[in-house]
């Protein structure tokens, strides 16, 4: 999921950056703050799934070693 996300942020970010440039000509500098809004957005994205992913991934480690204990208490 991580990847498929970071991937997708790039291929994002291009088409944003080469509609935007064009959108620079006219506006200016303001495109640049719209694409790096973009970009800052789409990187915290992208940590925040990574965050959700890797508790996710503890809580089942957790689960798994509380059920290896209980099954060793009734031994």
């Amino acid at each position: 999921m991580f990847w498929i996300v970071l991937l997708l942020l790039i291929c994002f970010s291009v088409i944003v950056l080469a509609g935007t440039s064009w959108l620079g000509m006219l506006v200016g500098e303001w495109a640049f703050v719209v694409v790096g809004v973009l970009l800052l957005s789409g990187g915290i994205t992208v940590v925040v799934s990574a965050y959700q992913r890797l508790t996710a991934r503890l809580d089942s480690v957790e689960k798994k070693l509380d059920r290896l204990l209980e099954q060793k208490e009734e031994e």
